[in-house]
């Protein structure tokens, strides 16, 4: 029996990792999910063993013609030390590239535009047919983070924060976070804040969205501040690389969903910019990694 030959795309992100190999052809030869690939969180000694267990994965399906790794915090030089030295003992070529990357390849088909991710955080990516290429956005929860779950989350609780104190405005989400999380009291939101990550705080935002549903005033001003801030990031990076019309592929659960940001993110937008066009990806990360990989291979 011949042995396959192959593509592999590896989206390596920091909960799981997505392997896909295919063929030029474009049929699926194997498909697995591994642990994380992010080494600012998970050390360098298990991402080399998590690398090497993905290598081991890869090698066992055939022979790989090349091979594209998508991997975050690849601005970490360590990400790429490391890496290189696994790979650099595999018989196949390949590619490091960041997740972005990958992402942006996978969402837009390879083409230019601009990626827009709110998830946790929120981060934009754009890339010219040319090669050009910038971010806006993506500081972090204490610096940036506005337009994500985490920035929904943070700017109820300072609503709720100012009810306590006695001057801010009355909002249904006091009401909300008590019922639906048990933060009824001052003691209880700052132990549920200062105790937990910034996931803890992005998970209340579903709260935001149902308070912004019920009508209430200070949930839909808070959904409003943080997509005029998705949009300023957009706009910003299409400024940067003179697109003046694009696609926007929105990624993120905040983005793929029918949420209240996502409304009025799409509304601001078309007003601020009507030639961005928002689109739904085409393909994930994996698949964007896939592309990368055969790109690599036609190079050759």
């Amino acid at each position: 029996m011949k042995t396959p030959e192959f593509v592999c795309g590896i989206d390596g992100g920091g909960t799981r990792t997505t392997v896909v190999c295919r063929t030029a052809g474009g049929h699926e030869v194997g498909r697995r999910e591994f642990g994380p690939l992010n080494l600012n969180s998970i050390g360098e000694d298990a991402f080399r063993k998590n690398l090497e267990e993905i290598i081991g994965y890869v090698s066992s399906l055939g022979t790989c013609r090349a091979l594209c790794l998508g991997a975050s915090g690849i601005t970490n030089p360590d990400v790429r030390r490391v890496a290189e030295s696994v790979l650099s003992s595999s018989a196949f070529p390949y590619r490091i590239i960041g997740d972005h990357e990958t992402a942006h390849t996978g969402a837009l088909g390879g083409k230019e535009g601009i990626i827009l991710i709110s998830g946790t955080g929120s981060v934009c990516y754009g890339r010219t047919a040319d090669g050009r290429s910038t971010f806006t956005g993506g500081w972090g929860h204490l610096m940036g983070d506005s337009g994500s779950g985490y920035g929904l989350g943070r700017d109820a609780l300072i609503a709720v924060s100012k009810v306590f104190d006695g001057y801010g405005r009355k909002t249904v989400l006091k009401e909300l976070l008590a019922e639906d999380i048990g933060l009824d009291s001052e003691q209880k939101i700052i132990s549920y804040v200062y105790s937990n990550d910034k996931s803890a705080v992005a998970a209340l935002s579903p709260i935001v969205d149902r308070a912004c549903r019920l009508g209430d005033d200070v949930a839909i001003d808070i959904v409003k501040a943080n997509a005029m801030s998705l949009v300023d990031i957009v706009t910003a990076a299409a400024a940067r690389l003179g697109l003046e019309r694009c696609s926007v592929a929105l990624l993120g659960g905040l983005l793929a969903h029918e949420t209240c940001l996502k409304q009025e993110f799409l509304r601001m937008l078309n007003e601020k910019a009507p030639g961005l066009r928002c689109v739904a990806p085409l393909h994930d990360a994996a698949e964007g990694a896939v592309m990368e990989a055969l790109s690599l291979e036609r190079s050759l």
